[in-house]
């Protein structure tokens, strides 16, 4: 078990049963507090939606990156230098996070 093989972390990784479990109740619980708050009128904290946006611009960032390179179209960090491809996790995290957040 070492590091570089990646063999230390596999018994933390979700079953792919277990990763759409956890998609599925992410998008459900989602889409119907967003449901809910749109007949009800109001969003629980509407300041949190700039997390949301702060991580739509660092993804924003990592694609022009991707662009400058003549890649116009790409999926993943694997056409992506080390630094960009943070950004582009990080700013999918961060709108999730903000998403989460505004809703809830």
């Amino acid at each position: 078990m070492t590091m570089w093989n990646n063999k230390a972390f596999t018994e933390n990784e979700f079953s792919p049963f277990g990763k759409a479990v956890v998609i599925i109740l992410l998008v459900v619980s989602t889409v119907y507090i967003s449901i809910h708050n749109i007949i009800k009128g109001s969003v629980a904290n509407p300041y949190a939606f700039t997390i949301c946006l702060l991580g739509f611009l660092l993804f924003l960032i990592s694609k022009v990156s991707q662009f400058s390179k003549r890649a116009l179209v790409g999926f993943g960090t694997s056409h992506l230098t080390e630094n960009t491809a943070n950004f582009y996790s990080i700013g999918y995290w961060l709108m999730a996070v903000g998403l989460i957040l505004t809703f809830f």
